[in-house]
């Protein structure tokens, strides 16, 4: 993997990682306001040469800065800070006013700037004040010894209770947004991962090794639209025939096989049979899925001139060539187009029969189909030695909708009924003079491929105007 894709991973999954972020910031406010808070009180003392010390006022810089450290070592010691908790207003013990005190010199300078922290604001003052004032005693004086020549004297008290210093609510912002940065770069690329669809249609030729054909979408995403806008894909159903070289080929029969991902091709294969009869070819549409499309669709189909629709109900037997050329209205060979469907190849691997008898085969699919449906539907393809020609994106099937289950024109849904029942109600109302006289055949047998005996379950809907017999 490299970088480009990672960053294709971002992107694609830049709502997890913005998510991240606002939680990281939500939860460093929140601990922001419930962690307990420190004030902090300053005070401050200077140091100088005494006039007895001895020390011209050209050296005395140096004598201040060479004592200062010790100073300050003392102002850290344990002794100090009994001394300090025993000072009058001291609630504190000797070690939690050393964890509490810090004393520092302000650059340049030969003050030393006290700061004070402590749950109480009024202790943190106190606590400054009475520091500043045992530095200034003869307490360090003591312990520097009687003749160290120094003289500390208090410069400024704390004015005020100690200020709020932690927690910061804005720099616990900032760090929580950035931590949950870093956990949002960590999650997307795992999340991604984990992921049974594909997020990126990019991702589809290299699972397929195929290109895109064509798109067939209401609303096509950004990236779809730019690639078509490229030259890349076709949006027209003539523009998809004429990529897969089915216009203007030289006479003879070409068998198309749609394997469709999660449901979907359907409408394409209805479209594709539609507009190549109507160049000109004589089609035939072998569905293996009799309830992806419902019976008027199917009547509206077979009542267009130059096609012929096989259903295949699959009640347990399997689709043999000898079943199909039954089933066909005319020879095999005499049609210019036939397009087989499977609308879900990987949950139906037995209609893989249609894959011997193909030239081309095209994947169907939706622009986020599940990864295993589209490695599963690859190696299918592989498996009967056929490759794919290329993908079309389409849009998902309507959820919760039954409209493309089998539904007789009073609008009864027919899904839960058998086939036979459904094909009876075509032929009565065909009796009755609605709409064209429906042939059914009863059961058109094939011997299966392996044991000879009639095993293949296929129902011809043909219908025939007053006229006579459409082909």
């Amino acid at each position: 993997m490299n970088g480009q894709q990672i960053l294709r991973i971002f992107v694609i999954r830049r709502w997890w990682i913005v998510a991240c972020v606002i939680i990281g910031a939500i939860v460093g406010t929140a601990l922001a306001f419930t962690l307990p808070r420190i004030y902090d009180a300053r005070s401050q003392v200077i140091v100088s040469v005494s006039e007895d010390s001895g020390v011209s006022a050209a050296e005395s810089a140096t004598y201040i800065d060479d004592r200062m450290p010790t100073l300050l070592e003392i102002s850290r010691s344990v002794d100090f800070a009994t001394e300090v908790a025993d000072a009058k207003g001291i609630d504190r013990s000797a070690a939690e006013i050393r964890d509490g005190l810090d004393a520092t010199v302000v650059p340049e300078t030969t003050v030393i700037e006290i700061h004070a922290s402590d749950r109480d604001a009024a202790q943190a003052r106190i606590l400054a004040d009475q520091t500043a004032e045992i530095m200034s005693r003869s307490f360090v004086a003591d312990q520097l010894g009687a003749d160290n020549g120094m003289d500390v004297s208090i410069l400024q008290k704390a004015e005020s209770d100690g200020a709020a210093v932690f927690p910061d609510a804005q720099r616990f912002l900032v760090f929580g947004a950035l931590a949950g940065l870093v956990l949002g770069l960590i999650v997307a690329p795992i999340r991604h991962g984990f992921d049974p669809r594909v997020r990126d249609n990019s991702d589809i030729p290299a699972i397929l090794g195929a290109e895109l054909l064509a798109v067939r979408m209401a609303k096509p995403g950004r990236s779809i639209r730019r690639r078509i806008s490229c030259g890349g894909a076709a949006t027209s159903i003539s523009g998809l025939l004429a990529r897969l070289g089915l216009i203007g080929r030289s006479r003879g029969t070409a068998n198309l096989t749609l394997c469709g991902v999660g449901g979907v091709g359907n409408e394409l294969a209805a479209d594709i049979v539609e507009t190549a009869a109507a160049s000109g070819m004589k089609c035939a549409l072998v569905s293996a899925d009799p309830k992806a499309l419902n019976t008027a669709h199917y009547r509206e189909l077979s009542q267009v001139t130059g096609i012929s629709v096989v259903d295949v109900n699959s009640g347990g037997g399997t689709l043999t060539v000898r079943g199909l050329r039954a089933a066909l209205s005319s020879p095999l060979e005499h049609f210019d187009l036939v397009v087989f469907l499977s609308t879900d190849l990987a949950a139906h691997p037995e209609t893989c029969g249609f894959l011997e008898l193909s030239d081309l085969a095209v994947v169907v699919t939706t622009e986020s189909p599940e990864r295993a449906d589209l490695r599963a539907t690859q190696e299918l393809l592989r498996a009967s030695d056929l490759r794919a020609a290329g993908f079309v994106l389409v849009d998902p099937p309507a959820r919760g909708n039954r409209a493309q289950e089998p539904r007789n024109d009073l609008g009864e849904d027919l899904g839960d009924r058998d086939s036979a029942s459904a094909a009876d109600d075509m032929v009565t109302e065909g009796r009755a003079g609605e709409g064209p006289v429906t042939e059914e055949f009863d059961m058109i047998t094939a011997p299966s491929a392996d044991s000879g005996q009639d095993t293949a379950s296929l129902r011809l809907r043909r219908s025939r105007s007053t006229e006579g017999e459409l082909p």
